[in-house]
């Protein structure tokens, strides 16, 4: 990265009214057979709770796209899932049966993380293109041979990881890579809830498949619910994935018989001598979800669940710069040294989770009818998915896990 600061640029760049930029992101090219631009895309929904019904939801607000099939084992879920679908639309206890449904274009995996490498295999196998919600996979041999299956097949593939859409993740690209923040050297991730992230379970019977998150049959716990989101934001910025992580977790305030820890803390070594860490807990809402980016320039918080907003403060050292070189206005300087940020804006302002996962199934939808490539592709589902195991392994076994060559599918 860049060490030296172009204060102008950086003005212009950080200003409250920062104009739009495009979806800037390389994918896997898409080689498979191309829909028509006029053609209707029709899916088949697997899994219909909280995730899998809000994105049926925003299918809605996809030109000529259609969820024309739900699957879920539970049958009020189902049927909440066939309500918000189109109209006939058919129900499914088997997802292999709606697989063999050739009027299906494609799939939506939105299952218990254990489940998604089976069913987007036998997806592909199917002749399916396939929206995997994130995490991709369960372990790190899933993402390995899931890899090598998507990239052997001629159908688009796709993880849900939304942000990748957002455009103000890349307008901080931008910000990061041209240097304007000086040095990138630190980086600490929150996700923070006050609760016992627990849902209401009907029968006792229904116990670990309502609140799968809480076993480690079917879950990745709170690195793999929450973290993963950020894991992946932070590969795009650095471009790179970690070498390293180390940390902590417990099942240490929520005493009720869950396997997955309540809170986890772990420490990442990206290229460059970068650090990251990534927090998660059950027992304290504070600052919910943040992202703080440290340069030596200048530092780039990014706040709030929904409808990311992001700042950035500005260093003593470069406002001692600015002083004696640049014609900055009075009431500019002293909002500055109050320590007051410069709010970074886009032209799609994000004010919730809609944009950004609408924005991600329309560009899932462009690329099956216009053979563009995949943002959100499947080598960083894998980079996501190992570096959520590698954190994983780590606060279980108490070790630091190194990212091997073997990775690199």
């Amino acid at each position: 990265m860049a060490n030296k600061l172009s204060r102008r640029k950086f003005l212009l760049t950080s200003g409250a009214v920062a104009s739009g930029v495009s979806l800037g992101l390389s994918g896997l090219p898409h080689t498979g057979q191309v829909l028509g631009a006029n053609d209707s895309i029709n899916v088949g929904l697997i899994g219909t709770g909280g995730r899998g019904n809000w994105l049926n939801k925003l299918v809605k607000n996809v030109p000529q796209m259609d969820v024309v099939a739900c699957c879920d084992v539970l049958p009020f879920r189902l049927d909440e899932g066939l309500s918000l679908a189109a109209d006939k639309a058919k129900g499914y206890e088997d997802y292999r049966k709606m697989l063999d449904n050739k009027d299906i274009d494609a799939v939506i995996i939105a299952t218990p993380l254990s489940l998604h490498s089976q069913m987007a295999m036998d997806a592909l196998d199917a002749g399916k293109n396939v929206y995997c919600e994130k995490t991709m996979t369960y372990d790190i041999d899933q993402a390995k041979a899931l890899t090598k299956k998507v990239k052997n097949s001629n159908q688009v593939f796709q993880v849900g990881y939304q942000h990748r859409y957002n455009e103000l993740y890349n307008r901080i690209h931008d910000i990061i890579n041209e240097g304007h923040m000086g040095e990138l050297t630190h980086i600490t991730c929150t996700w923070n809830r006050n609760g016992d992230w627990r849902r209401n379970v009907p029968d006792p019977k229904l116990e670990r498949l309502i609140n799968w998150r809480m076993y480690l049959e079917y879950s990745g716990g709170l690195m793999a619910e929450l973290s993963s989101h950020q894991l992946d934001i932070v590969g795009y910025l650095l471009g790179a994935h970690p070498l390293q992580v180390t940390g902590f977790g417990g099942i240490d305030y929520w005493k009720d018989g869950r396997e997955t820890y309540d809170n986890v803390y772990t420490v990442f070594q990206y290229p460059n001598g970068i650090k990251a860490d990534y927090n998660s807990i059950t027992t304290n809402s504070y600052e919910g979800f943040s992202m703080k980016f440290y340069g030596t320039k200048a530092s780039l918080i990014v706040k709030s669940e929904q409808g990311h907003h992001a700042y950035i403060y500005v260093e003593p050292t470069l406002l001692r710069e600015m002083k004696e070189t640049d014609g900055v206005s009075g009431a500019t300087m002293k909002s500055w040294e109050r320590g007051e940020p410069l709010e970074i804006t886009v032209k799609n302002q994000a004010d919730g989770d809609e944009g950004p996962t609408t924005a991600a199934l329309t560009h899932w939808a462009k690329c099956m009818r216009e053979g563009d490539d995949v943002i959100a592709n499947v080598d960083f589902g894998r980079q996501g998915a190992i570096s959520v195991h590698m954190a994983n392994m780590a606060m279980r076994n108490g070790t630091i896990e190194k990212w091997k060559d073997e990775y690199n599918v």
